[in-house]
């Protein structure tokens, strides 16, 4: 089930047509996630002594700039709208961040009865979670620290296609182990480092990033720290991925505790 934060925004513009000012309003996610389907609400406003507004051909365009500041096409998806409608537009991939809707409503047969409104998408990377869980959150000198790490997509599968970075950094912030190109084909990854004998005392942070987000998890080391909690064996980490019936979303909340079968 893809839990989907949907930020909106309204964009306002008039249409002049002969003798009658029509309005329009445009509303358009502030975020979306490439590959998949947005919305885009667009509603039209006024009329022309008692009747309703003839239908008009609404377009709208998404483009995006390059290096170079050239505007490239990314989508486009027109319709005829009476009233209000909604335009699908399916978000194709892209290396930018961000890109820029434009909204343009013309009256059939006259071309300089147009209006046009522009509103900012920002464009969310492939990965809409990392989690890192270490075995412990105690560590002394010498011992060896280990972790898991994973990443889920926006529909909260296990991402399987995407590099990862994670570091291990001491109390100074100096990166005492590094994975650069760590690949997550197998889903969960195990990974480990061996603290020295004379590693500093304090707060130690593992920092992971992968497809556009990023997680951190402070640890402690010292030779006096004593953990309260066992570490977890292996066969005890669980990830449970969860997949629920249509009447089962109204009963579910995003953020709070899960308890069923």
């Amino acid at each position: 089930m893809a839990i989907t934060v949907v930020l909106l925004a309204l964009q306002l513009a008039v249409v002049a047509a002969g003798k009658c000012n029509t309005g329009f309003s445009v509303v358009a996610p502030e975020v979306a996630v490439p590959g998949k389907t947005t919305a885009v609400l667009v509603t039209l406003h006024g009329r022309v002594g008692d009747d309703l507004l003839d239908p008009l051909n609404v377009t709208v365009r998404l483009e995006t700039q390059d290096a170079n500041n050239d505007v490239k096409l990314l989508t486009t998806a027109s319709q005829m709208i009476t009233g209000y409608g909604i335009i699908p537009l399916k978000i194709p991939s892209s290396p930018a961040s961000h890109c820029t809707l434009h909204t343009s409503v013309g009256c059939l047969g006259n071309d300089e009865c147009t209006a046009k409104s522009h509103s900012v998408i920002r464009l969310l990377g492939p990965v809409r979670d990392v989690i890192v869980r270490p075995a412990r959150h105690h560590y002394r000198p010498g011992e060896t620290i280990t972790f898991w790490i994973l990443a889920l997509d926006h529909d909260l599968r296990l991402v399987r296609e995407e590099i990862a970075y994670v570091a291990l950094s001491d109390p100074a912030g100096t990166k005492v182990a590094l994975w650069e190109q760590l690949s997550l084909d197998d889903g969960v990854r195990k990974l480990s480092a061996v603290l020295a004998a004379g590693a500093r005392s304090g707060t130690w942070r593992i920092e992971a990033s992968c497809g556009g987000s990023s997680a951190r998890v402070d640890i402690s080391v010292g030779a006096s720290l004593r953990s309260t909690t066992p570490a977890t064996p292996a066969a005890e980490q669980h990830y449970v991925e969860l997949k629920f019936a249509d009447s089962m979303r109204r009963r579910y909340k995003p953020g709070l505790p899960f308890v069923g079968k």
